[in-house]
């Protein structure tokens, strides 16, 4: 209710300096009157001020700066139309949404979302790095390079671009110093290894370390291709150990499957996968993915239809998008039109 009177104060006293304006100021009397009516117009106008910015804590943080206030006197002391711009400029301010975007969501984002935001931006670095011209790359700036890569946390992003370097540098110690970072990478790998092989009682924690170790190594590359094979194959033994110690953990029989397909042994993957769902032990959602790569490697057309059928019907909201393209690809391969 202040504030409306306030408003309609505001607009008599404007009025009444309109009118002395009007009019002509003739002698000391009309020139008081003149002087109490815009000293009443500016008054006003800075309660109103008061009232609009003091009940926006965050508009008053932005808007009561010494800059402000100075423009702010200036505008206000010209006759008749300086109130009237001022007062404009503070509804304005008050009733407009202005605001900047809030620190606050910087400083509290989810962890999981800055985790899959580092996961898409890892998924562009060997693109990136082609875009980069690495053959073409100043000496100074690839080495510039080449430390921030070696300070980075491993990651299986960060062997490919060390070999994408060893591949395309045109420089000597370049590809050296590359080799060099995966050689210490592989070492310290092989170390780790041999210290927790030669436990006698080796528990199921120091298997699960093991076979993480070796499925690393296989993807380094450094190795010979016949090498990468016999890694895989220590990574499926030792996840095979993890599953017996378990008694059929379905977090071990998943790992255990995603790697005997990597090292395309299909069959014992599979005989995994009818242990477990026949144990009961078996969570839908989590084996989808592989049961969808059994039905393709099995050429069980019959699986893969029923499967499909969660995608057509849009109750496969549990299906990562990236397996429905793959069996939507699939499917036109199967259909006639496509063979």
């Amino acid at each position: 209710m202040l504030e409306n009177k306030l408003y309609w104060y505001w607009g008599i006293s404007e009025i009444a300096t309109a009118v002395f304006l009007i009019q002509g100021i003739s002698n000391w009397v009309q020139f008081m009157a003149f002087i109490t009516s815009h000293g009443l117009t500016i008054a006003l106008t800075y309660m109103i001020f008061g009232i609009l910015i003091g009940s926006d804590p965050e508009l008053r943080k932005q808007v009561f700066t010494k800059g402000f206030i100075l423009f702010f006197n200036i505008i206000a002391i010209v006759p008749l139309i300086g109130p009237a711009v001022t007062l404009f400029i503070i509804i304005f301010l008050r009733f407009f949404p202005l605001y900047p975007v809030r620190t606050e969501s910087y400083q509290k984002v989810n962890r999981d979302v800055l985790i899959g935001v580092q996961q898409k931006l890892e998924g562009r670095t060997i693109p990136l790095t082609e875009a980069l011209l690495i053959r073409q790359l100043p000496r100074d700036i690839a080495l510039r390079m080449l430390s921030v890569i070696d300070e980075m946390d491993w990651a299986a992003t960060k062997s490919g671009i060390l070999r994408y370097i060893i591949r395309l540098s045109p420089y000597e110690n370049i590809v050296l110093v590359a080799i060099d970072i995966l050689k210490k990478k592989t070492d310290a790998i092989l170390s780790e290894i041999a210290h927790l092989e030669i436990l006698e009682e080796k528990t199921h924690e120091n298997l699960h370390t093991l076979s993480n170790l070796y499925h690393e190594l296989c993807y380094l590359d450094l190795c010979e291709p016949l090498m990468k094979q016999t890694y895989l194959n220590k990574a499926c033994e030792y996840t095979l150990m993890c599953l017996e110690i378990s008694s059929g953990n379905e977090d071990d029989a998943l790992l255990c499957v995603k790697y005997l397909l990597e090292a395309d042994r299909v069959d014992e993957a599979h005989d995994i996968y009818n242990r477990v769902r026949e144990s009961g032990d078996y969570f839908f959602p989590r084996w989808v993915t592989y049961e969808f790569e059994f039905s393709v490697r099995k050429s069980d057309e019959v699986l893969f239809d029923n499967l499909y059928l969660l995608i057509e019907s849009g109750g496969g909201v549990f299906i990562p998008e990236k397996v429905k393209e793959a069996a939507k690809t699939w499917r036109k391969v199967l259909t006639s039109a496509w063979l």
